[in-house]
């Protein structure tokens, strides 16, 4: 596999935590942006994002909180999406599974053997994968508001996409905001909705790319070639974590239950009233200590770099 590194900018963070942003261009010729915090030295946890999401959903807090717990921390946008390449769908289309490699390659790209892997939603599926296609690069699992693609969740229900889709971005923040607004009110779930938190995760959804449609529309493109996974995952034995809110209307909880009883050596956090994004800061303090507290919990000596 051809990897570059190319060194884009860093700076100093709080706690002597260094961030550094880099594009790691993979075999097929598609540049993937990673922002890396903390020494390369230490154990490593990768995040990874939900369809049509990039790495500013991870917050600055929650990396700084596991770098000052002794953890290299690693996040990036997919491809199509946020800093990464676009791909012309028609042209090049991609399975899901390529997803899953272009995880494998963040890891590659800073020869890193293990690492936490932790992914939401549509990150969850790939998360998944990883610990089935590559356990032996998996020190622990954390899937969040994501489910195993059983046909036995419940579809969500019709209001989620009519929210969806009346939604009609036009590429200008201004104008899209109060559009992105309704559907994060409605994805928050039911507790209080601090708008601030959804003002400026849209604000770094526009200044990364325009947005003229629906987000991550090949990532869902590419989720059609997914199959159930309940059965394969009951012969994981990687510690896992499965977190999902009482409240979620993009992924029926019962996907987040299902996850946690195929895996064995797993634990459930259902939160009430989160919904499928937490755009409320107690409960996405809950939802970050959650996953550092799982983390350090299964933390162990990096022997494999």
């Amino acid at each position: 596999m051809f990897i570059v590194l190319v060194l884009i900018s860093c700076r100093e963070k709080e706690g002597n935590s260094m961030r550094q942003e880099k594009y790691i261009r993979v075999d097929d010729g598609v540049d993937l942006y990673v922002e890396t915090y903390g020494n390369p030295e230490n154990e490593a946890c990768l995040f990874i994002s939900g369809a049509g999401a990039n790495s500013s959903f991870w917050s600055e807090h929650l990396c700084d909180s596991l770098v000052q717990n002794g953890f290299f921390v690693l996040k990036y946008d997919h491809r199509d999406f946020g800093y990464s390449t676009k791909i012309d769908w028609d042209k090049n289309p991609y399975d899901f599974m390529q997803l899953a490699k272009d995880a494998v390659s963040v890891l590659d790209s800073f020869h890193i053997g293990k690492a936490h892997v932790v992914g939401h939603s549509m990150g969850g599926f790939i998360v998944q994968l990883l610990a089935i296609h590559y356990p032996e690069r998996v020190l622990s699992m954390t899937s969040i508001s994501s489910s195993t693609n059983s046909p036995t969740v419940p579809l969500p229900p019709d209001k989620t996409w009519e929210i969806y889709l009346a939604n009609k971005p036009t590429g200008d923040f201004e104008t899209d905001l109060d559009g992105f607004l309704n559907v994060w009110n409605y994805l928050n779930g039911t507790a209080k909705f601090d708008k601030e938190l959804a003002v400026a995760y849209t604000k770094e959804l526009y200044k990364r790319q325009p947005i003229t449609g629906a987000l991550g529309a090949s990532h869902v493109k590419a989720q059609e070639t997914l199959n159930d996974r309940t059965e394969v995952l009951k012969a994981v034995k990687i510690p896992a974590l499965v977190m999902h809110g009482e409240e979620d209307y993009a992924v029926d909880k019962y996907g987040g239950i299902q996850t946690a009883e195929a895996i064995k050596n797993s634990k459930l956090v259902l939160i009430p009233q989160m919904g499928h994004i937490p755009f409320n800061y107690e409960i996405r303090e809950r939802f970050e200590n959650e996953i550092i507290g799982f983390i350090v919990e299964n933390k162990r000596a990096n022997t494999s770099k």
